[in-house]
Order: structure tokens, then C-alpha cells, then sequence
């Protein structure tokens, strides 16, 4: 269908070349006649009219198809550049979009942050940290004596910063589901049956249940 449109839009009309040959013809046919009869007041013998008149619109429909042959053409190598500079121009709009697109910048929003260490937890830790002022040094004792060193104490205070990261994190997400949530934890223990039970378990301490 479309190559019909390109077709027509590219063709000339016909009917200007077949005017003006009629108007040639009809010109040539008047003119030969009027020799004829007046060859024929002087007596003058002349070869066969039928064949000046054949050759002459044999010349004339000739002459109008190779006008009407070469304007269409041309017509054609026109649309055809017409349609080249289009096409790359099209490109080169699309190669600068996705240069564009390419070129932005994307920022990461963080709607909620759990963290947990040692006794504390969110805000605690960081006003220890500001009042340390110190980014080379921990803001907990290096001295072993300090920590409670039984599996129990160690197990107890894990599943309670495990509750506390969720429930100031996966918390605020619910409203915003499905953004992702991403959990980071220590390098897993032999006891670690996988990262999704994990979630699960850390999501229910939280109470966040299955929102």
C-alpha cells in the first residue's frame, strides 16, 4: 500500500503531455493540410499524405513520451534523496536520543536503613560515632574481656539486631511494595540454612508478617 502512494506522489500527470501533444498534432495536421491544397492550386505532385501524417504523430507521441519519461524520472531521483536525507536524518536523531539516554544520571532513593551492633541500634550508633570523632577508630572496645563470650549471649543479641535491622528497614517499604529490599548480614554460618529462610525469619521478628 504504501509503495502505491509512493508511486503516485512520485508519477507526473499525464493529461499537460497529452494536451500539448494533441495541440501539436492538431497544429501539424493543419499545416500539411494547407500545403496539400495548395500544392494541389499549382498542380505540384507530392508523396503520400498518409505517410507524412503517420510519421508526424509517430514523432510527436514519441517526443511527448520521452518529456513525460525523463519528468518522471527526475521525479523520482528527487523523492529518492528526498527520502535519504529523511532516513538519516532519523538516525541521527535517534543516535543522539540514546547518546542522551546514555549520558544520564540515575540516583538510588533509600526510604528505610536497619542496622544493629552490639547493644545498640539506628541512631544510637551514630551519636557514638559522633561522639568518638574518630573514623580510624572503632567506637567499641578492642578489649575481649568487655564481651560476653557464651554461644547464648552471642545467639540472643544476633536475633534481637536481626528483629531491630528489619523492623527499621523492610518496615517502610510495605507501603512502597515491590521496591527492593536488600539484607546484608555477616558471612554465613554453618547453622545458615539459606538467604530466603533467612528473610522469612527476620521478617517475622520484625512483625512485619506477610504485607
Amino acid at each position: 500500500m504504501k509503495g502505491r502512494q509512493s508511486t503516485s506522489l512520485i508519477r507526473p500527470s499525464l493529461k499537460p503531455y497529452l494536451g500539448i501533444a494533441s495541440v501539436l498534432l492538431i497544429l501539424w495536421t493543419g499545416f500539411v493540410l494547407f500545403v496539400y491544397y495548395k500544392t494541389q492550386e499549382s498542380n505540384m505532385k507530392l508523396i503520400d499524405m498518409g505517410t507524412v501524417l503517420r510519421w508526424s504523430i509517430a514523432v510527436v507521441l514519441g517526443t511527448a513520451l520521452l518529456a513525460y519519461s525523463g519528468h518522471w524520472w527526475g521525479k523520482a531521483i528527487a523523492h529518492e534523496r528526498a527520502e535519504f536525507v529523511a532516513y538519516k536524518t532519523k538516525i541521527m536523531a535517534q543516535a543522539s536520543e540514546q547518546e542522551a539516554t546514555q549520558k544520564r544520571t540515575y540516583a538510588l532513593e533509600i526510604r528505610g536503613v536497619g542496622i544493629g551492633i552490639y547493644h545498640d541500634h539506628q541512631s544510637e550508633i551514630w551519636k557514638l560515632i559522633k561522639k568518638k570523632s574518630n573514623n580510624f577508630v572503632s567506637i567499641y572496645s578492642r578489649d575481649p574481656k568487655d564481651y560476653d563470650a557464651s554461644v547464648d549471649s552471642r545467639e540472643t543479641s544476633r536475633d534481637i539486631k536481626v528483629r531491630v535491622a528489619f523492623q527499621h528497614s523492610a518496615d517502610a517499604s510495605v507501603a512502597y511494595w515491590p521496591i527492593p529490599v536488600f539484607a546484608i548480614a555477616p558471612p554465613k554460618q554453618p547453622s545458615d540454612v539459606g538467604a530466603a529462610d533467612n528473610i522469612v525469619n527476620g521478617r517475622n521478628a520484625a512483625t512485619l508478617g506477610r504485607r
